[in-house]
């Protein structure tokens, strides 16, 4: 990456790069060897008849690396501190929160929250916190009505259903719990007849990546022909953030009149959203998620802005 840099480099190979190395494919690393072998029938068969392409990295399942030693002390300290105890003083993620089927906050916050929470219950193996975990797993996967939709039946945002789905993925994959890919496949079923008429909007269409890389999780488990035109959906309904990278405008601070201003004039919503920090620092690795699908790094379609 440094050579890169130094020979000038344009700013569409920068962010190549910096996608491929901050991607880490959801690929379990059994496969990873059949998934990079030739294509000879059964499950690499169809993997090879789909185009997802196979990964060059692989993320290791939660817990297959156990921390020692200052990490440890690290994570003990968030423990004890306010990440171990945030629902005991935050309502939104403790008692009210929608997602234990309070009437308070019913969108993000107890999603984010048991994200991080699983990870640091099963790394310490804290049975406490395992305990807290599992009262919003236990709800979330309760939730699911007979049409596969799940959540707070307040909210139907699409966007705080994929950072369940991260947090679910995490949490099967250091438990086995075989409720969650029937959950997840149920769920992906209704979302792709449903999608069509009532797209992403907001959040979820400027964090569709996020959900492509749940659903090729759940495809690299399953197979499913299905998952494939659903993640070709969320692309298509998702910003351009490749094209956006390609050609990039945003090169001055915005001011606060500007930001304002976007905020009131539906015109305008996209650069603020195609501004905000969070969203770029989660759509840099957009091309390489993509690019499991395509094979290629670059867009297949004009800019959307």
């Amino acid at each position: 990456m440094l050579s890169c840099l130094r020979s000038g480099s344009s700013r569409r190979q920068f962010v190549k790069l910096l996608g491929m190395m901050g991607l880490g494919s959801s690929v379990p690393p059994a496969r990873s060897s059949m998934l990079g072998a030739p294509s000879r029938g059964g499950a690499a068969a169809a993997l090879s008849e789909n185009r997802i392409q196979p990964c060059v990295f692989n993320l290791l399942p939660l817990g297959s690396v156990r921390p020692t030693g200052w990490l440890k002390s690290q994570l003990q300290i968030q423990a004890n501190g306010l990440s171990g105890h945030f629902d005991e003083t935050w309502p939104d993620v403790g008692p009210t929160s929608g997602w234990l089927g309070g009437t308070g906050e019913s969108w993000e916050r107890g999603p984010y929250f048991l994200d991080g929470l699983i990870s640091l219950a099963y790394l310490l193996d804290d049975e406490r916190f395992k305990a807290k975990a599992q009262r919003f797993i236990e709800w979330t996967l309760k939730s699911q009505t007979n049409n596969g939709m799940f959540g707070p039946a307040s909210n139907n945002d699409w966007w705080p259903r994929m950072v369940m789905l991260k947090a679910l993925t995490q949490y099967h994959e250091t438990t086995a719990d075989p409720r969650v890919i029937p959950m997840m496949t149920r769920y992906f079923k209704y979302q792709l007849a449903t999608l069509p008429t009532r797209p992403l909007t907001s959040w979820g269409r400027f964090r569709w990546q996020d959900q492509v890389l749940t659903v090729l999780w759940l495809y690299d488990r399953t197979f499913d022909p299905a998952l494939l035109d659903l993640m070709k959906l969320l692309h298509a309904q998702g910003y351009d953030w490749i094209a956006q990278y390609d050609h990039f405008q945003y090169k001055e601070r915005m001011s606060e009149a500007q930001i304002a201003l976007s905020s009131k004039m539906p015109g305008l919503q996209d650069t603020k959203m195609a501004t905000h920090g969070v969203n770029n620092s989660q759509a840099v690795k957009t091309g390489a998620v993509w690019s499991r699908i395509t094979g290629s790094l670059t867009t297949d379609r004009p800019c959307s802005r």
